[in-house]
């Protein structure tokens, strides 16, 4: 195994509550060890409200640009470490998914005028939500009446809520499934051609099932339409149509405008079109392989190994290569079913290279499984 910096701390993920009280825990807060878990995410909860609306109510008022970013800093500061207020590593990664990650882009993005939020200075719920969670309305392409606004709206409700639904308890069957496949024998043997699958199985579902719960109380509560979170990443038939279309579609949402169309337009005059798309491409994949590493960082609480990191640079260069192969010999006549087939495998064979290893190396699977016994406890 390579060395690291001896700056990086290793920890056992299981004794964390008495990890954080460790003088060489560089992103702790300071944590009782009689703080339950329950009293931490209500900590987490009204430091989480109290922040943003701060910023709904003051920092909005402040000029844009440098006196909202330096009113916005601290907020941002605290974010990264507010996760850090979990032992779970559940709860942790959540957190730092939605708060570190997601959140602080969209705080930052409106410090300078831009990004989703500006859509919610009506009404502080609103904003407060669609800040905190992975969500983000789907703006209407016209403007129906008044009745026929209210009855569309009803009918989403309750077809969208029961949708969902079926589908969590879909992806809930699967999760489980999956877990317990991990745990048998054959899977202990086979390591090598059971895992890997499983593991699919398993991080989809979860990523689904956590993603899908957050919109529902968000659409029943604030009577809004929310975008899906994916949209069939199975049948992609490229790279760009995987990442840019179908998967984790926040994500996309976010990284665009804060990463790639900040980094096109700054080397659009320098470099001209094309070498300014590709470059804006690399960078929002490196900062995207950036920020996973972070919440590996978060699951593992080892060294970093920079895999996840290497995964998503790697999925940048294959797009890029992607998109001049398709500027210099245009679209490729072949068989849908045999652009789709390569797409996934491309996707599986650098995920069973790159992005797995970290998490069968923890043992992930049995460390959900400990968590899932403790809190039935």
């Amino acid at each position: 195994m390579a060395a690291y910096p001896s700056f990086f701390p290793k920890l056992n993920p299981l004794n964390l509550t008495a990890a954080m009280n460790a003088s060489h825990f560089p992103f702790a807060l300071p944590i009782s060890p009689r703080l339950s878990e329950l009293d931490a995410l209500l900590r987490v909860f009204l430091s989480t409200v109290v922040s943003l609306a701060f910023v709904h109510t003051v920092v909005s008022r402040l000029p844009k640009k440098l006196p909202r970013l330096i009113a916005t800093l601290p907020i941002v500061y605290l974010f990264f470490f507010l996760p850090w207020q979990l032992s779970s590593i559940c709860f942790r990664t959540i957190a730092a998914f939605c708060l570190s990650w997601i959140c602080n882009f969209k705080l930052l993005l409106f410090c300078f005028d831009s990004g989703p939020l500006l859509l919610h200075l009506h009404s502080l719920p609103h904003f407060v939500a669609f800040a905190a969670l992975p969500v983000q309305v789907r703006l209407p392409e016209s403007r129906p009446s008044k009745d026929q606004k209210c009855a569309e709206q009803h009918h989403h409700q309750h077809s969208f809520s029961g949708m969902t639904v079926l589908r969590v308890a879909l992806g809930l069957s699967v999760m489980f499934l999956s877990l317990w496949a991990l745990s048998t024998d054959y899977a202990q043997r086979r390591q090598a051609l059971a895992v890997p699958p499983l593991y699919t199985l398993l991080m989809f579902s979860v990523l689904y099932i956590y993603l899908a719960v957050g919109t529902i109380p968000v659409s029943l509560c604030l009577g809004v339409e929310i975008e899906p979170q994916f949209d069939r990443p199975y049948v992609s038939t490229s790279l760009g149509d995987f990442w840019g279309h179908r998967w984790n579609l926040i994500v996309t949402a976010t990284l665009r405008p804060a990463v790639y169309w900040p980094v096109r337009s700054a080397c659009l005059r320098l470099l001209g079109s094309l070498p300014a798309r590709l470059v804006a491409t690399l960078a929002t994949f490196l900062v995207s392989g950036l920020m996973h590493e972070m919440l590996l960082y978060c699951l593992t609480v080892e060294p970093p190994t920079w895999e996840w990191t290497g995964f998503f640079v790697l999925h940048g260069f294959l797009l890029t290569g992607e998109l001049c192969l398709k500027r210099a010999v245009g679209p490729v006549a072949l068989p849908r079913a045999l652009k789709v087939a390569l797409t996934l495998s491309l996707l599986y064979a650098t995920a069973v290279w790159l992005f797995y290893p970290p998490v069968i190396r923890i043992g992930l699977n049995s460390k959900a499984i400990a968590e899932m016994r403790f809190a039935l406890d």
